[in-house]
């Protein structure tokens, strides 16, 4: 009899091994669900910010590009160009309105760029500029697959 009482007492300890790890699974999955970005509203906030997107490394139509990619992911570009110097190593985010940089950092950090700057101009009518750099492979490296 105590052979018997031991393998259920067994079975029963299999089992609520099992059902903890299935609860924790579950809670996992939840805790990872309510966490996630919501790729619509992801959408939503990007095109909630004006970008001037400046070629600053003399690559051939390289502006063009990075905004058709940028507008995939909702961004709105209002300009597009050119610096005066193309000597530009690394890619900048430079913030226009908000002096605590608020867009600069959610942009920069939607692209992946580390590089930060803030010169606060309202008559622009934009949030941010960026200036793209000879490091653009590394922040774009989908960038030659447009046109």
């Amino acid at each position: 009899m105590t052979g018997v009482m031991s393998k259920k007492q067994h079975t029963g300890k299999v089992v609520i091994y099992v059902l903890i790890f299935v609860l924790a699974a579950f809670l996992i999955s939840m805790i990872i669900m309510l966490t996630k970005d919501d790729p619509q509203e992801i959408y939503k906030k990007n095109s909630n910010i004006r970008v001037e997107v400046l070629n600053g490394c003399g690559v051939n139509r390289l502006a063009i590009r990075v905004t058709n990619l940028l507008r995939k992911e909702g961004f709105n570009i209002v300009k597009i160009g050119d610096t005066d110097k193309q000597d530009f190593e690394e890619t900048v985010v430079i913030e226009r309105t908000d002096e605590n940089m608020k867009n600069a950092k959610y942009f920069a950090k939607r692209i992946g760029c580390k590089n930060i700057g803030k010169d606060i101009d309202a008559a622009l009518y934009l949030e941010i500029t960026l200036i793209i750099g000879k490091d653009y492979n590394k922040i774009f490296p989908d960038v030659e697959k447009e046109f």
